[in-house]
């Protein structure tokens, strides 16, 4: 499902990913704001006919640049994600690789995150992609629960939703920003979600 939607959100042909290239490096040149149909055609070199028959305005761009974004997270999370080995490794390694696509991803990122605050949470274009990587974690956790890896006291949606939020959030305003270094981030919330998740309380140590 993962490597689907990557595929299924590539560029068509060469003329569709020069408008998505150009767009990218308009956004981080001159910033969104500053985007338009009419530069985005003189930079991709293509006529303003095309980059309308690909896109119906900038935002169309945007979300598509988001949405690619969200689906290679998904893809790099899949070590954990759709793993079944030791947590705490598959943890470090999935949330490594998902902190590399966001690196890469920075300028359209901290747009996306500008525009979900401006308009008071995620647009309609970009939830079925988010939603994914909650549904995602949460039946990790489940499974985990269900083999005895986890206590099953606490709710599995719940949790993957709040070590969600837990992660964008701290990757948005430390790591984006560049407020703390990238190992120490992946280390530190991947220890953080284990210990929420996989640590039995005291009473019930060694009992799974």
């Amino acid at each position: 499902m993962s490597a689907a939607a990557v595929q299924r959100l590539a560029p068509r042909n060469e003329t569709e990913a020069a408008i998505l290239e150009a767009a990218r490096a308009a956004i981080a040149e001159e910033g969104y704001d500053r985007l338009t149909m009419n530069g985005l055609a003189r930079r991709a070199y293509v006529s303003r006919t095309n980059v309308y028959f690909y896109f119906s305005n900038k935002r169309a761009v945007l979300d598509r640049l988001v949405q690619q974004s969200f689906a290679e997270m998904l893809v790099a999370g899949a070590p954990y994600l759709e793993g079944s080995g030791d947590p705490r490794r598959e943890l470090r390694v999935g949330l490594a690789r998902v902190v590399n696509v966001v690196n890469k991803n920075a300028v359209v990122l901290l747009v996306a995150a500008k525009l979900a605050g401006a308009e008071d949470g995620l647009p309609t274009e970009w939830q079925p992609y988010v939603r994914r990587l909650v549904r995602a974690a949460e039946r990790r956790i489940r499974a985990d629960q269900m083999r005895g890896r986890a206590p099953n006291d606490i709710d599995a949606g719940i949790a993957s939703r709040a070590l969600m939020a837990m992660v964008e959030r701290h990757i948005t305003h430390e790591v984006l920003n560049q407020q703390t270094t990238i190992t120490e981030s992946v280390r530190t919330l991947a220890e953080l979600w284990y210990r929420a998740v996989y640590l039995f309380p005291p009473e019930a140590d060694g009992a799974a």
